[in-house]
């Protein structure tokens, strides 16, 4: 099978909704999880699982952004957040036992409806590891590539902005300063001889938000953002060294690119610990790859790397001219926090006060922002299972307090201390 390099989308359908699903080419989803749907772009894959018979039916192309009331009579007009899609297989494919096999790929959730359980797909968007995955059960052919539409703006200008990140403003004042404010004035940087592009490396505790911020950079310079995972050594020797060299080479013909390394550890450690003969072979690929993108310093590239254990990069990736930039990218304090929670129950029914969403808050000391969105979304699907038609359903303190009961920090101590220690050790915290 070959390399996809596109995010994936899921909807839910029933025997009652999949028919009109399938012969509109539209999937739809309740009004309030629209804010969710706004991360699917045209060109991303989508499937639709039935949960009525636990079958993933695939295999679809977005055929532009989510939008409400594309068709405003569809199901009746219950799912008013909808995708326009297009099927890119010769026909629906059907994969059975969906949660059992998607349970090995991807995180899943149980919910409630109806007095029945299913589970889905935590998350609506992923990204291309998991495409790739997915399309592996459907053992798609030629005929799905050769339908793959190519759109201009695929990995283009993600719709995220450094404001999206709660908190840490002297970290994001410094990478507008010297990263993105180089990008919009060319012309007198380029005057003053300034680096534009090159490595920076952002370190901290899971789920603090350094995806969202490598996002929001690629946004501010309108650049194409280009994420490179440990997926990427998957399949038969020599893919993937490959499939780097092809990246690479496709970074040569864009005008601005942010290339994305996540988990940089698995790439960035001491060679000696390497085990693995796959790394042995790709790594140099990569440093050779990053090296001529790190000497051109009129080419404007940046190459981001992102990693919650900065001890077990290799100091080298350190040194002046490569990822020389560190920024530490820590827990939300109390201000950041609740600036999370009002994100997270932004477009959402609630009646929490101000009051007690600081109170909530100063509760939440040592939680990430992706715990944080977490018990936020588990306070949702508390509020909905006790639906109560006569009376208007809001997300309430109660919810909220239950949410956090049922969700364990997951940071702990030790990881913090430990990432700190490292970093002082570079004055780069005090």
């Amino acid at each position: 099978m070959k390399w996809v390099d596109r995010a994936c989308f899921f909807m839910i359908c029933t025997n009652e909704t999949e028919k009109e699903c399938l012969e509109r080419g539209l999937f739809g989803d309740q009004e309030w999880l629209f804010p969710y749907l706004k991360v699917i772009k045209r060109g991303d894959i989508g499937f639709l699982i039935n949960v009525s018979n636990d079958e993933i039916i695939g295999v679809f192309e977005a055929d532009g952004p989510a939008m409400l009331n594309i068709v405003p009579e569809a199901w009746g007009g219950r799912f008013p957040a909808q995708i326009k899609v297009k099927l890119i297989t010769k026909e629906h494919k059907r994969i059975d036992s969906a949660s059992l096999k998607l349970k090995g790929i991807l995180e899943l959730r149980e919910v409630k409806r109806d007095k029945f359980a299913y589970k889905i797909p935590k998350q609506k968007a992923y990204g291309p590891d998991v495409t790739n995955k997915v399309l592996g059960l459907f053992r798609v052919d030629d005929y799905f590539y050769s339908n793959l539409g190519l759109y201009d703006d695929l990995g283009l200008f993600p719709q995220y902005k450094l404001e999206d990140v709660a908190g840490l403003e002297e970290v994001k004042n410094f990478i507008y300063q010297r990263v993105i404010a180089p990008f919009e004035d060319w012309e007198l940087a380029s005057k003053l001889r300034l680096r534009v592009g090159g490595g920076m490396l952002l370190f901290g505790p899971p789920g603090t938000g350094k995806t969202l911020i490598a996002m929001a950079i690629a946004n501010h310079i309108q650049a194409k953002f280009i994420d490179i995972s440990p997926s990427v050594i998957i399949g038969y020797p020599g893919e993937a060294e490959k499939r780097l060299e092809n990246i690479f080479h496709g970074l040569e013909k864009e005008p601005r690119a942010v290339l994305f390394l996540d988990e940089a550890e698995w790439i960035l450690c001491r060679r000696e610990d390497q085990t693995s003969s796959v790394m042995q072979r790709v790594t140099p690929v990569l440093l050779s790859q990053l090296g001529r993108i790190f000497k051109n310093k009129n080419k404007p590239i940046i190459v981001i790397a992102a990693t919650n254990k900065p001890q077990m990069i290799d100091s080298a990736f350190l040194r002046p001219g490569r990822f020389d930039k560190l920024f530490y990218i820590g827990l939300p304090d109390e201000d950041a926090r609740v600036e999370i929670i009002k994100m997270q129950l932004r477009d959402r029914p609630h009646d929490l006060t101000e009051a007690q969403i600081k109170k909530v808050a100063k509760r939440l000391e040592g939680y990430s922002g992706a715990d944080i969105e977490q018990i936020i979304e588990e306070a949702a699907f508390l509020a909905f299972e006790s639906k109560d038609y006569d009376n208007d359903v809001k997300i309430t303190i109660k919810h909220i307090n239950e949410a956090i009961d049922k969700t364990p920090k997951s940071v702990s101590e030790e990881e913090v201390r430990s990432i700190e220690e490292w970093a002082r050790m570079r004055n780069l915290i005090e």
